[in-house]
């Protein structure tokens, strides 16, 4: 059975053929789906539900007994029994997974628990409930129990070896933010620059993208999403943790210090003025949540206990928001000032600097696609010096030791630029020792070569990478 993924449906090919041969297989199959919030998780499988013919639910942040109420009214709509549609309540979660069972046959079925860290928190019991149906009523039948949530951290501890359900998860979907490529894919219209800085404000979630207005200018989308008190992205980035942590004062004060520039454990802890030990926990939650990336030099051979880390905000959305929304909204303007105006005056002189470390990010990802270079790579990232001196924005290595090693610059690439990666690429190649071929690239978010650069990439000595080939135009 061939299931047509909806036309709307972006960008996701290959998590619904992943979910397709769960769909199709013989034997029950338990799904676990994660990903950050607005990342497309909900919009996908409501879709896949509705492809099958199964259900979808979603939970909310409410009782036991409000939760067991409203899946016994979903069951009764799908199922058409006039007791449950007309209000009678399973009395318990057995029940339900017995009223269930009853109605599974050896054909496939569909039930999506979708935020199930909910559903779990207000039944504590509910994963050991489960995995007596998963053992022993369910082992001889067709269903596909998918169980999701944006509380990253929650699902992951579904796998734990102490936890009811370890060991029985058939298959597990994370999704993925979108590339800047996959984003530019939502304002087809807009020049390559605006693209780029499309993905520097509003960032790589599908949510976010979606309310973008591709028929109005980046300006004008980020008057009306940021600059006005009704704005939809104005206090997302303020909010965004309240549903998982009850304090979250120190992950949002943590998120600020590395959106606004501290990178290393030092520098993140004077600002928060935390001891490490304070900050220790709460930094290790916004990595499993996906917020915040810890990362090494490339060429670490134990990139766990490096003393060389450096920490990195992972949506641009949140630097972007921290670095320009967020004096704006403290200063009381949001609301009062033009948001015209605050675009010229206070934003778009500063987005040249702030698209620097973002176009690093865009290079990287466009590097792990493999294209355009002689090797598919199986390592991706950056490199620095133990001084912080000397660094290379992108780096990739082969499985046969060939290294490619690029210059990243939002602007015009000169001739010094090519120098400085020329010699830098080769301290990168003197600590891993046992490198064969070296490759150089520059790329630049304009398109802009001096002619020096061009002439030694007419000569094969460098790749020159530019909007036409980060876009896919």
């Amino acid at each position: 059975m061939g299931l047509r993924a909806p036309d709307e449906l972006l960008d996701r090919e290959d998590e619904w053929a992943r979910l397709e041969r769960s769909w199709e297989a013989e034997r029950p199959e338990l799904i676990f789906v994660m990903g950050r919030r607005r990342i497309g998780k909900s919009f996908f499988l409501s879709r896949f539900a509705q492809a099958t013919g199964g259900i979808y639910y979603q939970a909310t942040r409410r009782t036991e007994a409000e939760q067991r109420a409203s899946l016994s009214r979903r069951f009764g709509e799908f199922f058409d029994d006039p007791g449950l549609r007309s209000g009678a309540v399973l009395p318990t979660w057995e029940g339900i997974f017995d009223y269930l069972t009853r109605q599974l046959d050896d054909r496939p079925f569909l039930l999506v628990l979708d935020e199930f860290p909910y559903l779990s928190a207000a039944v504590p019991s509910l994963t050991s409930v489960i995995q007596r149906f998963w053992d022993h009523e369910w082992q001889d039948s067709r269903l596909r129990l998918v169980l999701c949530g944006s509380y990253i951290s929650a699902m992951k501890q579904l796998e734990k070896v102490d936890q009811p359900l370890y060991g029985r998860r058939t298959t597990r979907l994370s999704f993925k933010p979108f590339t800047c490529r996959e984003a530019a894919q939502f304002v087809p219209g807009w020049s390559d620059e605006e693209k780029f800085l499309l993905y520097g404000t509003v960032g790589n979630l599908p949510g976010h993208l979606a309310i973008v207005d591709g028929d109005q200018s980046l300006a004008k989308n980020v008057g009306e999403l940021f600059l006005d008190r009704g704005g939809r992205l104005l206090d997302e980035a303020e909010h965004m943790l309240d549903a998982f942590v009850a304090d979250a004062n120190v992950h949002y004060s943590i998120i600020e210090a590395i959106a606004t520039g501290e990178q290393t454990w030092s520098g993140i802890t004077k600002r928060v003025g935390k001891s490490g030990g304070a900050l220790s926990r709460p930094l290790k939650w916004l990595e499993e949540m996906q917020l915040v990336e810890r990362v090494v030099p490339i060429t670490e051979k134990n990139p766990g206990r490096s003393k060389r880390a450096l920490y990195r905000i992972s949506d641009p959305y949140l630097s972007f928001w921290h670095s320009f929304i967020a004096p704006l909204v403290q200063s009381g303007s949001v609301g009062l000032a033009d948001p015209d105006q605050m675009w010229t005056d206070r934003i778009r002189p500063g987005l040249d600097h702030h698209m620097g470390t973002v176009f690093e990010q865009i290079c990287r990802e466009y590097v792990s696609l493999g294209e355009g270079l002689p090797f598919q790579p199986m390592r991706v990232g950056s490199w620095w010096d133990s001084n912080n001196q000397n660094e290379v924005d992108v780096v990739a290595l082969s499985t046969k030791d060939e290294l490619f090693a690029g210059e990243c610059k939002w602007g015009n690439v000169s001739g010094r630029d090519l120098q400085k990666l020329r010699s830098r690429a080769r301290h990168i190649a003197n600590e891993f020792k046992n490198v064969g071929e070296l490759h150089l690239g520059l790329f630049s978010g304009r398109g802009e070569f001096d002619p020096v650069v061009e002439e030694a990439a007419e000569n094969g000595e460098v790749m020159l990478v530019g909007p036409d080939k980060l876009l896919n135009r």
